[in-house]
């Protein structure tokens, strides 16, 4: 039985962005895109999902809070 890695992508919304740093874990290598995309600092990463050969994790935006 062979064991194969599985490449890690970051979806958010229809764009993909290719895994900065394989070796840190998956919350602390989206860190590495906040100063291109700001809102990565307050979003949270899905469960990941296997998708053609790739390990896909889901980048959830936090709705805007407003008062009234």
């Amino acid at each position: 039985m062979a064991v194969q890695e599985l490449k890690r992508v970051f979806r958010l919304s229809s764009l993909e962005l290719a895994d900065p740093a394989p070796d840190l874990a998956a919350e602390d290598a989206i860190k590495l895109y906040q100063a291109s995309y700001p809102q990565l600092a307050v979003a949270q990463l899905s469960e990941p999902v296997v998708e053609n050969g790739m390990l896909i994790y889901s980048i959830e935006k936090n709705e805007v809070k407003t008062k009234g």
